[in-house]
């Protein structure tokens, strides 16, 4: 019996949940599809027929679960947007508030910080790589278009603004997962956020010498 539209993707949708659920828990590289198979309760023809390979559907798992804040991510990099850094605030306080209430999106977060951190495997995959890649040239093209209105000053590096974001939000984030019962996420992410974005204006780019005295410390 040929399926209809709408039970093929609820059985991608099966398949992303439970390749989640795994990935989150032991890493993309210790998951085999055969497992996601079995514990979804679906062939692996079912994973292939939705899916290339593992890294397909963690590229699929990224994008499904990233959608909601795909409209102020938008924003944030056009060249139209008056207000660049309203958009990422927003972006960041949503994305932080999202995490303590909504368990699947916080399996996502767990997800891709164990890929990025390389904790998993002891290096960065190729497909995580690129994929930090292409949020960093996202979040650059934000400290850019801030810095051409004047939201931030034209002084700093980019370059370490992008990453500084990464990092703060990671740790926090990473905080917050290891002892949720210390601190609320949500209630506190608009303080933090405002402490990320302050913390911009303060990088400078590395200079292109150093003093030969300090050299020498």
């Amino acid at each position: 019996m040929r399926r209809t539209r709408e039970e093929a993707e609820a059985t991608r949708l099966a398949i992303m949940e439970k390749g989640l659920e795994l990935f989150s828990e032991q890493g993309v590289a210790a998951t085999r599809l055969s497992d996601i198979a079995r514990d979804a309760g679906f062939t692996r023809g079912a994973i292939y027929w939705h899916f290339k390979n593992k890294w397909d559907l963690f590229d699929a798992i990224c994008e499904f679960y990233s959608q909601p804040f795909k409209q102020l991510s938008d924003a944030s990099l056009s060249d139209q947007e008056q207000d660049p850094l309203g958009k990422l605030r927003q972006l960041l306080v949503g994305l932080l508030s999202k995490i303590e209430f909504d368990p699947s999106f916080r399996r996502m977060m767990v997800m891709f910080i164990r890929e990025s951190s390389g904790i998993c495997v002891g290096e960065i995959s190729d497909p995580v790589a690129q994929f930090m890649q292409y949020q960093h040239r996202r979040r650059l093209s934000v400290i850019r278009n801030a810095i051409k209105r004047g939201q931030l000053p034209a002084s700093i590096d980019p370059e370490a603004a992008s990453w500084l974001i990464k990092a703060m939000v990671d740790g926090y984030i990473t905080s917050w997962l290891q002892r949720s019962d210390y601190f609320s996420i949500s209630s506190n992410a608009d303080v933090f956020v405002d402490t990320v974005i302050a913390s911009l204006s303060a990088l400078q780019p590395v200079p292109d010498s150093v003093d030969d005295e300090v050299c020498t410390l």
